[in-house]
């Protein structure tokens, strides 16, 4: 049986999703990366979509909101993956059910956050990116999206 193609959609601030949508990308195969900021995703070439946002104070950001609003039939109509990266692990719930529509939560494959960090406390160029982001996670939620 042949990999369907994904499409990962991301919004970033300080570039903590960007990290985790290229670990996540490494592990699914046929997957491609779409910055929703600079470039409009052709949705309707894909059966199977990852949503990756950050989070500040509690929203993800406007971007993705944005697409969800604008395509949430479509959404239902799709194999569906969330994550957000928020570096307080304790409001991840919360944050799906504020951000996201009962309807998508249900139907979604995997939600999960990839953990994260504060806008001023992101990783130095030349340092380690994936600081504060559970790399495990990804990859855990990567299985669970292929399977």
């Amino acid at each position: 049986m042949s990999q369907m193609a994904v499409l990962a959609i991301y919004a970033t601030k300080t570039g903590a999703t960007e990290q985790c949508i290229k670990v996540l990308a490494e592990e699914i195969s046929n997957c491609t990366i779409c910055d929703i900021q600079t470039e409009k995703p052709a949705i309707e070439h894909f059966d199977s979509l990852i949503l990756g946002a950050g989070v500040r104070d509690g929203k993800i950001y406007k971007p993705i909101r944005d697409f969800i609003k604008k395509n949430h039939q479509q959404l239902l109509e799709k194999k569906m993956g969330y994550f957000i990266c928020n570096e307080k692990p304790k409001e991840t719930e919360e944050i799906f059910e504020r951000n996201i529509p009962a309807d998508l939560r249900e139907t979604a494959v995997c939600m999960e956050s990839f953990g994260g960090y504060k806008a001023y406390a992101a990783p130095k160029e030349g340092t380690d990116q994936l600081k504060g982001i559970f790399v495990d996670k990804i990859k855990a939620f990567s299985e669970k999206f292929n399977s």
